[in-house]
């Protein structure tokens, strides 16, 4: 009796086994598909980010192309007349914007203001070593100007407005 107890133990043992192999093959084979899977999204999605990173990358390319950092010519013009545009830039900033207090406003604005105030210019981009466009305003009424500056002998900037444009007030509205 003892020998057929021990029989139909092993074999329940084996076959107990034999349903915890195969149910573990099952199991070890889905998440062998799942890791495929989530191989394959990501490397997907990396694509789809590498293509958003492209297309980042050239729009920052077309956006830069007309500043005075990205412009090597003036870069190289203004090396030669020994000034360092990196502490131009904000030097031409400080007086263009140091000329908002002047009464009337801003006398490199073309326009007089018409609600009240004062037409000031409020920011600035250098083009490259010659040009500079900036928005104003007057509270109420916008445009933009298009500036030459000059260097001069005695390292000080002079500034020339060369065409402005005022938006019409149903386009701000």
């Amino acid at each position: 009796m003892k020998k057929q107890l021990f029989l139909y133990l092993f074999l329940l043992t084996a076959l107990l086994l034999l349903f915890v192999f195969v149910n573990t093959k099952k199991e070890i084979k889905s998440y062998e598909d799942k890791i495929t899977k989530l191989k394959t999204f990501k490397t997907e999605q990396d694509n789809k980010y590498q293509d958003t990173i492209a297309n980042l990358r050239i729009e920052a390319m077309e956006l830069g192309r007309f500043t005075l950092e990205e412009d090597a010519y003036a870069i190289e013009h203004l090396y030669k007349e020994g000034i360092d545009y990196k502490e131009l830039i904000p030097h031409i900033e400080d007086q263009l914007i140091s000329l908002n207090i002047e009464e009337g406003g801003n006398p490199l604005v073309p326009f007089a203001p018409m609600f009240g105030d004062k037409m000031m210019i409020n920011s600035m981009k250098m083009l490259n070593h010659k040009w500079i466009i900036a928005d104003f305003s007057d509270g109420k009424y916008w445009g933009q100007v298009l500036i030459a500056c000059t260097y001069n002998e005695d390292k000080t900037i002079s500034f020339n407005t060369k065409d402005s444009f005022l938006y019409p007030i149903d386009v701000i509205e």
